[in-house]
């Protein structure tokens, strides 16, 4: 089933045979999915701009994917055209399966669906069936499938989740649902690897935080989604499926405020006009492509878990850069103003304006922010909002010609924020610091 081998072929000229490698296939992936998983293109309005409604301006994981990991990941050929498909997609990539509003009983009914339906008179409905058999079509051409559903499930209810007594029936349903996908999608293919995406918890986007706003209750919800997605889990490893963290990215959304890819913010609340600075796109619930291509890089992972490939993840700076248009040296360039390069020293003292900016000092200014006691002990306070940016590695010789990173169990950071080192009992000890901007 997978398509990710490499071949050598023989190429013959005179009496010489030349083995020319071939670069492995694009891994071929199906997703089942909801409007995260449709092409941004085709949700207009709210992947719009106000100033330009109809051209989308953010792109989701699977656009973000194709558009800079096509020699790893594919999802067929693409459609333009909107009804490009006689079934429920709208358009796309010809195996992308993401439909709009749907939960996950709606995934199921699909599957479960027949003949007759197309004869219902619903406009939805009669387009189940054949929906299903270009699904089951499918399945037999991709090598892998990711089923990332349940968000729509949740904002059904959420007002259940965060106000009742006990948690309602649905959180237990989105468990069942998937399982039950993930079975149907066996029971056709059954060597075929499976990703099961957690699901986002959706009481972190701003539609929904503006209008549950008790903090107590707002535990309680987190709790049942939490454990929702630890019944999702558990199922999805019985199964032998391997699973995507979503919900990380949601966590992240709550706990780190505000939420920065290397020291880069970005602003919470939507923006009419979808700027790239905005972890939402207009309609205060969909991602926009900063969280998206967060998303890229979780379905990544465990496409690569799953199915031995090695397609390489996207990182903080190619996302700020590459999917953002910004750029990904900016706490830096803020800081240094005109004192130059990373690399440069202006100030003649020995540390390089990076080292300067990630320890808080001065770049015009020679001085040391080491501080030394007895036996080789060593202490400095690097900058906590410089420390986003970049990362630093303490580095030890008692030669000054061989160095090695010094022991974590042998670097302690205090309360006030201040690393301390200590020696390694050797007679002679020298440090120095490495610092490089995080990827």
């Amino acid at each position: 089933m997978f398509n990710q081998m490499r071949w050598w072929l023989p190429c013959c000229w005179m009496a010489t045979t030349v083995w020319i490698p071939l670069a492995a296939a694009p891994l071929r992936v199906l997703p089942i999915g909801d409007s995260l998983t449709e092409e941004y293109t085709f949700e207009v309005p709210f992947s719009a701009p106000d100033s330009n409604p109809l051209n989308a301006n953010v792109e989701n994981w699977p656009e973000i994917l194709a558009a800079r990991r096509a020699a790893g990941f594919s999802m067929g050929a693409y459609q333009s055209s909107l009804f490009s498909y006689p079934d429920l997609r709208n358009g796309g990539y010809k195996t992308n399966y993401g439909v709009p509003s749907f939960r996950t009983w709606d995934w199921v009914d699909v599957c479960q669906s027949d003949w007759t339906d197309t004869f219902s008179g619903d406009p939805i409905i009669s387009l189940w069936y054949p929906t299903r058999l270009a699904l089951d079509r499918h399945l037999g051409e991709v090598d892998a499938v990711v089923i990332f559903l349940g968000g729509n499930d949740l904002k059904s209810d959420y007002h259940g989740i965060f106000n009742n007594p006990a948690p309602p029936a649905l959180l237990a349903n989105v468990v069942s649902n998937v399982a039950w996908l993930h079975d149907y999608v066996r029971s056709r293919e059954p060597g075929l690897p499976i990703i099961i995406a957690t699901v986002p918890d959706v009481g972190a986007t701003p539609e929904v935080a503006e209008n549950y706003t008790d903090p107590a209750k707002q535990v309680v919800a987190r709790a049942r989604i939490a454990a929702m997605n630890a019944s999702l889990i558990a199922m999805a490893t019985a199964r032998g499926a391997t699973v995507a963290r979503i919900d990380t990215l949601t966590d992240r959304i709550f706990d780190q405020v505000p939420l920065h890819l290397n020291g880069t913010d970005f602003n919470f609340g939507p923006h009419p006009e979808n700027p790239p600075l905005h972890v939402f796109c207009k309609d205060g619930f969909h991602p926009a492509a900063m969280a998206q291509a967060l998303i890229a890089d979780q379905i990544v992972d465990a496409l690569n878990r799953a199915t031995g490939s090695q397609i390489p993840r996207l990182g903080n700076r190619e996302i700020l850069a590459s999917v953002l248009g910004l750029d990904p040296d900016q706490p830096y360039l803020d800081w240094a103003g005109t004192v130059g390069g990373m690399f440069q020293n202006p100030d003649g003292d020995g540390l390089p304006n990076l080292t300067e900016f990630v320890l808080g000092t001065p770049p015009l200014v020679a001085n040391s922010p080491f501080a030394f006691g007895i036996g080789g002990l060593m202490g400095f306070t690097p900058s906590v909002s410089a420390m986003k940016f970049a990362a630093i590695t303490v580095e030890e010789s008692d030669s000054l010609s061989a160095w090695q990173p010094v022991p974590p169990k042998r670097i302690e950071t205090a309360a006030d924020g201040t690393w301390w080192v200590f020696p390694s009992g050797g007679e002679h000890v020298f440090y120095r610091l490495a610092v490089a901007p995080r990827p």
